[in-house]
Parts: structure tokens; C-alpha cells; sequence
């Protein structure tokens, strides 16, 4: 029996495109199971197999992770396979996202590109595995929770574990070319604060959004500086972008206070931190009142060399799937992969394109799904 089929992949990714594992994204959770819980179960049942730990592991009231470990004939570092269990909410398509249909070989539904197609190429590839026996060295799935909002799943299970790996590969649409290099992140809220007044005399008053107006400007001048600064041939330079804007109190009185929201995308090799820090003193130049609030995310960039022997290794299997060469890339989003541990090569591969993720009609193509499957298995038996 083989599990890399189209036929494995459409039954596994129906089953759980049709679970409910949408993230509620910091929003009220009043359910009695975590998020991940149905896909979880489902997932532990699939392994019951001799010499395979399956452990549903805690991270919040509203989190968990899956962690399924095959023990290898050998003490060497294990070998490292991560793809998430949420999703985003799919408000905008409600009547028809957890309802799976497949056209052809595409499968659509919310989840299926980001990320439950890459956790089926993962599942089928370990599942081949075991068909023959026991792996040569360890393999830990990690079927992660809360990757889309705050990435608690990993770092809890990086927190968690003292198992010492020799890879790590991340599960997410990809188009099977391995994404050696992405950014990282760091959020927070910046304020300006004026001076309240009637607005029949503004001038009496400091408006406050007037004050954003021009720290917005100001950020937009120093992209550019950073974007000279931090150039990579793998990718577009650092993004920093004002995802919202609050202010005022009533409409005749001269804004007080206006916050808005900072996402920072920060090159690989450099300290999100850091970069905050350059910022947030670029800023303070423009003599405007402004607090800065403590980062809500902070996710550091994924920075594994080219050169890395994995990396080909990864080329290497990738070429051999698909019949033709295979380059490594780079990625402007970032991944759970931020957080294995430094010295640790990581690469970030799955099926599916990300354009399509978190869209209206989110789809995979199954045979990507296979082929994906059996790049995992050439590194899980071949490392």
C-alpha cells in the first residue's frame, strides 16, 4: 500500500478543510475545546503505529499541538516537520468555505492552501514511512497551533522540548520551492498626542492627527533609507505599513489622541528590536509627542544560508520530484520557522501558491500535494 496518492491526499485534506479550526485572531473564544482539537484527534488517529509517540500537547485554553515523534535506530539529531492546524476566519465566503469541493485535481476550501494542503504532504510522507518500518533517524511532526495569529504553538513546543534536531522543514504554500529566507515582524502602536479644543478655534488646540499625518510621512521616508540599506537579491527591502488608524472623541472637538498601528517586515540577518529601535529614534526628530507601546508580535527573520549542505540536500530532492531544477527563494511573509533554535538550518516548503492563501475560493492543487509528499519522504529517509 503507498499513501502518495491523489486519492490518500483528497480524502485527508476534505476531511479536515471541512473541520472548523479558524483562528479567532485575539477575538472572544467561548468554545469548550481549543481550535486545533477536531483536527488534532483526527490527525492522532492516523498514527497508531508501533514506536510512535503521539502526544496532544496544551498551549492555551484556546491553543494546542500535535506531536507525533517516530523513533529512529540512532541517537542523531531529529529531524524536524512543522505545518499549523488554524486557519483564518473566512467571514467573507462563510456559506461555502468549510465545504470542500473538488474541480479536477484542485481542491477548494478555507485551509486548503494555508496550511492544511502542506500538513497532508506532511502526513502522507510520514505515514509512507512507517509503511516500512521504523526511520533511520527520529522524525517529530509538529501539527502546531495558533500559527496565524501569535505563533504560540511553536514557541511553546520549542519551550517544551530538549530534542536536538539536524532540520527543520516548515510546511506552507510554496509551490514546492523551498523559501530559504523571509522576513520577520514586529507590531506595535504608535501615539500622538495633542492638545483638545473646540473647533471653532483650533488653534487653541494641538490636533493630534495632524501630528500622525506626519510621523505617517515620516515613516514613509525612512522605508526608502532602510530599503537602501537592507537590500536581498531573495526579495522585495523592508515594508513598514499603517494597518489602521484611531482618533479623535467627537466630531467639533480638536483630536487629543491618535494611534495607529505598525507592521514592520524586517530583513533576514538583522534584530526586529533592533530595527524598532532605528525607528522609533528616526521619529523622535520630528519633535512631535508620540509613546510608543510595548510590540504585540515579534518574530524574528528566517535566515538560512544558500550554502547550508540541507539546503542542497532540499535542492536535491526537490529537482528529483519535480524533472526539473530546482532554485532556493526567498519570502516577504513570515513562518513558524522564525523560532527553531539558532545553528539550526530551516527551510519553508509546501504546496500551493500564496496568493491563494487567506482569499475568497482558497484552493491546492492535489498532485502538488503528492508531489510535495514524497520530497518530504526523500528527506525523511534520506538525511
Amino acid at each position: 500500500m503507498t499513501y502518495l496518492t491523489i486519492d490518500h491526499a483528497q480524502t485527508l485534506l476534505t476531511d479536515l478543510v471541512a473541520m472548523d479550526s479558524i483562528n479567532p485572531m485575539g477575538g472572544p473564544w467561548t468554545r469548550p475545546s481549543p481550535v486545533e482539537h477536531n483536527v488534532a484527534s483526527y490527525l492522532a488517529n492516523l498514527f497508531h503505529h508501533p514506536g510512535v509517540e503521539v502526544v496532544s500537547q496544551p498551549v492555551s485554553e484556546r491553543h494546542e499541538n500535535l506531536v507525533v515523534t517516530a523513533r529512529g535506530h540512532t541517537d542523531a539529531p531529529a529531524l524536524l516537520f512543522e505545518s499549523h492546524m488554524d486557519t483564518v476566519p473566512a467571514d467573507d465566503w462563510a456559506d461555502r468555505a468549510l465545504v470542500p469541493r473538488v474541480e479536477g485535481s484542485i481542491l477548494y476550501g478555507r485551509g486548503a492552501c494555508d496550511d492544511k494542503g502542506p500538513l497532508v504532504a506532511m502526513v502522507l510522507a510520514l505515514l509512507e514511512l512507517l509503511e516500512s518500518g521504523s526511520p533511520e533517524k527520529t522524525v517529530v511532526f509538529v501539527a502546531a497551533g495558533d500559527e496565524e495569529y501569535a505563533q504560540t504553538g511553536i514557541r511553546h513546543y520549542m519551550t517544551q522540548t530538549e530534542q536536538p534536531f539536524q532540520f527543520g522543514v516548515f510546511g506552507e504554500p510554496t509551490r514546492n520551492v523551498p523559501v530559504v529566507q523571509h522576513k520577520g515582524v514586529v507590531r506595535w502602536d504608535i501615539t500622538t498626542l495633542g492638545v483638545s479644543a473646540h473647533t471653532s478655534q483650533p488653534d487653541l488646540g494641538r490636533c493630534a492627527i495632524l501630528q500622525m499625518m506626519r510621523v505617517i510621512e515620516a515613516i514613509g521616508r525612512y522605508q526608502e533609507i532602510a530599503e537602501k540599506r537592507h537590500p536581498n537579491p531573495m526579495m522585495t527591502g523592508p515594508r513598514i505599513t499603517v494597518s489602521r488608524i484611531d482618533g479623535g472623541r467627537t466630531r467639533n472637538a480638536v483630536a487629543d489622541r491618535c494611534t495607529a498601528w505598525i507592521d514592520y517586515r524586517i530583513m533576514p540577518g538583522l534584530d526586529p528590536m533592533g530595527q524598532r529601535a532605528a525607528l522609533i529614534e528616526h521619529l523622535a526628530a520630528l519633535n512631535v509627542e508620540i509613546e510608543h507601546a510595548e510590540p504585540q508580535v515579534t518574530v524574528p527573520p528566517l535566515n538560512t544560508s544558500v550554502d547550508d549542505p540541507f539546503v542542497n540536500q532540499v535542492l536535491d530532492a526537490c529537482t528529483a520530484v519535480s524533472g526539473r531544477p530546482i532554485k532556493p527563494t526567498g519570502a516577504p511573509y513570515g513562518t513558524d520557522a522564525s523560532w527553531l533554535p539558532t545553528g539550526v538550518p530551516a527551510v519553508v516548503i509546501g504546496p500551493g501558491i500564496i496568493d491563494h492563501a487567506h482569499a475568497i475560493d482558497e484552493h491546492v492543487d492535489l498532485a502538488e500535494v503528492v508531489q510535495c509528499a514524497e520530497i518530504h519522504l526523500r528527506l525523511m529517509r534520506g538525511a
